[in-house]
């Protein structure tokens, strides 16, 4: 039996609403071993189970135990731990811990039961699921998808991080069920073939929506796989690919004896980081327990407000080399050095939540507010001092035009050509921002002379 671990997770988007149930979630992924089933158990406990202790420090705590049963009902093992809850995690909605175990047993029907017991008032959460052991040597292990997959190099790259298992000479990133962002939108998956003599297999690898449909197909790839077991795996990038709940299908193509195997995983928009606000306020360093996703998710706005001298760097950076960088980005930027607090970093990730809140385009599977032409400028500039609002126009399609006078006089008109309720920026007197010479064309005469009136 391998040791626990944890790892701390912050959903959002399209794939959130299922992550964001306040029930615990528990998937199996299993493996064969000279006659015995390896079984990974993944439990993700959402920290809306938890309370805070109170006190000095404000976390929370709880305590995780797993009982596995056979099918006469004798428990096999009974481990149990700890569990630490830091204070900054309680206030990000949708946040949650990852459990794992992992265990060995022979052919048979076995029950996996987890207890969660909140610390601070004794709530208890249960869940459940069965595990079907192989009684021989199957075709083929269950499907393991994870965000990362690194090969162990020597002994000084043996060390686990959080969140990570050890396949044989590879490290998976994993946490049961992947969550992809935009900016790490790879996904990787390790899946073990067991054929009787050795062969060479075709293996193909879609990405299908919830109902089924294909809407990824990556080249399929020809492996030399060993007389007993082998493994393919790899990496699919799911660049571009909505945000939504999937399924990665992996599979042998041609032959007598095709495998099939499927694994859940979600997509993102940038909706995580409107739990950043509070993070970023609790005076904690935010960077540290993040897992590289939400880090990228972290920095993908910061476009707004980079040199040129700090741009390019980022994506080439190994995961603590990400953490040092942002630290180092908001550490030049805070107004109050050698304070807890960094009131510039928590001011632009409030407007990154409030403009998710307030702009989000086309549907749950579309474009997050941030990255909306409305949403950059509020990001930017905050919430205009006046707005005209124009969505019942009758001789034109949906305009806003919104002023800002606090400073200077700037003007600003978004436009929505497509009255979905997507809005453009066609025209500013701000020379920092991009107008569209056919401005006038599109708004029609009647409304350009609404926004000189305004």
């Amino acid at each position: 039996m391998t040791l626990p671990f944890a790892v701390v997770s912050v959903v959002g988007g399209g794939a959130s609403q299922s992550q964001e149930a306040a029930t615990l979630g528990l998937s199996t992924v299993r493996s064969y071993r000279s006659s015995q089933t390896l079984v990974d158990v993944f439990c993700r406990v959402p920290l809306a189970l938890v309370s805070p202790l109170g006190g000095e420090g404000g976390g929370a705590a709880f305590r995780v135990a797993v009982a596995v049963r056979d099918s006469s009902g004798l428990t096999l093992t009974a481990p149990s731990w700890p569990s630490a809850v830091p204070a900054a995690m309680l206030r990000a909605r949708g946040a949650s811990m990852a459990e794992h175990l992992a265990f060995a047993v022979q052919p048979g029907r076995y029950t996996v039961e987890v207890t969660v017991t909140d610390s601070a008032t004794g709530r208890v959460a249960h869940q459940q699921a069965g595990v079907q052991a192989f009684a021989a040597a199957p075709g083929a292990s269950d499907l393991l998808l994870g965000t990362d997959i690194r090969a162990v190099t020597g002994p000084d790259d043996s060390v686990l991080r959080v969140g990570e298992l050890r396949k044989g000479a590879l490290v998976i990133q994993t946490s049961g069920y992947p969550v992809l962002t935009p900016q790490s939108a790879k996904l990787g998956y390790y899946w073990e073939l067991y054929p009787a003599q050795a062969e060479s297999v075709t293996v193909g690898v879609r990405v299908l929506k919830a109902t089924g449909e294909s809407v990824i197909a990556a080249p399929p790839q020809r492996i030399a796989v060993a007389a007993g077991g082998g493994v393919t795996q790899g990496l699919v990038d799911l660049a571009g690919l909505p945000a939504g709940r999937y399924l990665l299908e992996v599979k042998t193509l041609g032959g007598d004896s095709a495998l099939t195997r499927t694994a859940p995983f979600g997509m993102t928009g940038f909706e995580t980081v409107a739990t950043a606000q509070a993070l970023a306020s609790s005076g904690e360093d935010l960077f540290s327990r993040l897992s590289e996703p939400q880090l990228d998710t972290l920095y993908m706005p910061l476009v707004y407000l980079m040199t040129s001298e700090e741009q390019g760097i980022f994506s080439t950076l190994s995961v603590e080399g990400k953490r040092t960088w942002l630290r180092q980005f908001w550490a030049k930027r805070d107004p109050t050095p050698g304070t807890a607090r960094n009131e510039e970093r928590e001011g632009f990730y409030q407007r990154i939540a409030e403009a998710n809140r307030r702009y989000r385009e086309g549907g749950s599977s579309a474009v997050p507010g941030w990255r909306t032409d409305r949403g950059r400028i509020f990001i930017k500039y905050g919430p205009p001092d006046e707005v005209l609002d124009r969505h019942q126009s009758a001789s034109s399609p949906p305009y806003e035009v919104w002023k800002y006078t606090r400073v200077r006089a700037l003007k600003y008109v978004f436009l929505d050509l497509t009255r979905f309720g997507n809005y453009a920026l066609i025209y500013t007197d701000d020379r920092r921002e991009p107008s569209r010479p056919n401005w006038e064309e599109l708004l029609g005469p009647e409304a350009v002379q609404d926004v000189e009136r305004f």
